[in-house]
């Protein structure tokens, strides 16, 4: 079967095929991103498992909900292709995920994979939410990362910006996953568990941050997690959401931001445009003040703060 596969591998230029006259087959330039144990090819793996078997069996999805003639997006995180493909509606995707734990860690290295096009850093200037001496004092939080993974994210935020104190850093998320970010915080930072649809816990610290967590959420869910937020915030704090920014027109270079969004709609996502953004901050009570970008890439960090009364 391997044979088979390499023939069409091999046609395409993936793969190399140094003799026409002996099955021995070769990497290519483009191969050796995708093996084993790299971040492309552990981000490969992710979308595969979590993404592409779904989308491939859409049609049927559609077929089974009765909805050829007239397609509805999927917007509900229990009831999508991705459940109903697990055989598991009504259960959410990262309570399927965690039933293995392998393809979970698979998943967690792949978003790895994903920096090039929404980098953690190089957009919104996280110096900004340094403390002064008396907030310090008074115990403010700086920085509080939602639903953070594994801790590398947060890492690379305070290597890039060492006036931040990891002491005054918060990363929040299920318990399974706060168990695996201890190997990846610096020293001081804390691991706290949180499910971010519940009231936010921290009060009034400066920065709420959430990287590639509201493009996995419809706009009703997204702005329902969002206001969560927004009791425990002052007029110092910012929610930072961290996403691919889909422009009105797509072109060659913001072609990662649409397959990604195609491939979250198979678990009730999707990715937005700035006005997008712009819906979901103003259901939560939030005004969208600014988007910081990365230079060439479509990832970059919506600002909101809360909405003057």
């Amino acid at each position: 079967m391997a044979e088979r596969d390499a023939r069409i591998l091999v046609a395409t230029g993936f793969l190399l095929q140094p003799s026409a006259t002996t099955l021995a087959y070769g990497h290519s330039k483009f191969s050796l991103v995708y093996r084993a144990g790299s971040p492309a090819g552990y981000f490969f793996l992710a979308l595969y498992d979590q993404y592409l078997k779904h989308a491939y069996n859409f049609d049927d999805y559609l077929e089974a909900h009765g909805q050829v003639s007239a397609a509805r997006e999927p917007d509900d995180p229990l009831h999508n292709p991705c459940t109903w493909n697990a055989k598991q509606d009504g259960v959410s995707v990262w309570q399927i995920m965690a039933q293995n734990p392998e393809k979970l860690d698979q998943f967690q290295k792949g978003l790895a994979g994903i920096d090039v096009a929404v980098p953690p850093v190089g957009h919104f200037d996280f110096s900004l939410l340094k403390n002064s001496d008396e907030e310090n004092a008074a115990g403010i939080k700086e920085l509080v990362d939602v639903g953070g993974g594994h801790g590398v994210v947060l890492s690379k935020i305070l290597a890039a910006h060492p006036d931040l104190g990891a002491r005054n850093t918060v990363l929040q998320e299920r318990k399974d996953i706060c168990a695996l970010a201890a190997e990846h915080l610096p020293e001081g930072a804390v691991a706290m568990e949180h499910d971010f649809t519940k009231e936010q816990p921290v009060k009034g610290a400066k920065g709420y941050f959430f990287r590639m967590i509201m493009h996995d959420y419809s706009d009703a869910v997204a702005s329902g997690i969002l206001k969560q937020i927004v009791p425990a915030m002052n007029n110092q704090s910012r929610v930072l959401v961290c996403d691919m920014i889909l422009p009105q027109k797509v072109g060659e270079a913001d072609f990662a931001a649409a397959v990604m969004d195609h491939a979250v709609m198979t678990m009730g996502g999707k990715e937005r445009t700035e006005e997008g953004f712009r819906k979901i901050f103003d259901a939560a009570g939030l005004e969208l003040v600014k988007v910081w970008r990365a230079p060439g890439v479509p990832g970059g960090v919506v600002e909101g703060r809360l909405r003057a009364n």
